[in-house]
């Protein structure tokens, strides 16, 4: 599979508008969740790993208690591709549509 090109950032800067739940910190696209309880930040990992699978593209996942950071860039390119934008939409389709009860 061909990796996709590194953005520039003002993309990121531009996409984040309108994905308000993500911010860029260093050239990586972060999202914090919250989850009601342990179960369900654990069962929110375990949903996305199909997706991370699917796109051959795996986020950096920090996990304690009811909190979760995401984390993604594309390491191959130190940066943010469209892969990453990709990831992120599935993301938040995942947290909306299957854990918007287990969301704060």
């Amino acid at each position: 599979m061909t990796r996709p090109s590194r953005l520039d950032d003002h993309v990121a800067q531009d996409w984040t508008t309108a994905h308000p739940h993500w911010h860029v910190e260093d050239s990586h696209l972060i999202r914090y969740v919250r989850t009601t309880d342990y179960p369900s930040g654990a069962r929110l990992i375990q949903a996305q790993v199909a997706l991370a699978e699917r796109l051959d593209h795996h986020p950096v996942v920090t996990f304690s208690y009811r909190r979760l950071r995401f984390e993604l860039w594309t390491h191959d390119r130190d940066g943010l591709t469209q892969l990453d934008f990709d990831y992120a939409e599935a993301l938040d389709s995942i947290v909306e549509n299957d854990f918007a009860e287990f969301v704060r």
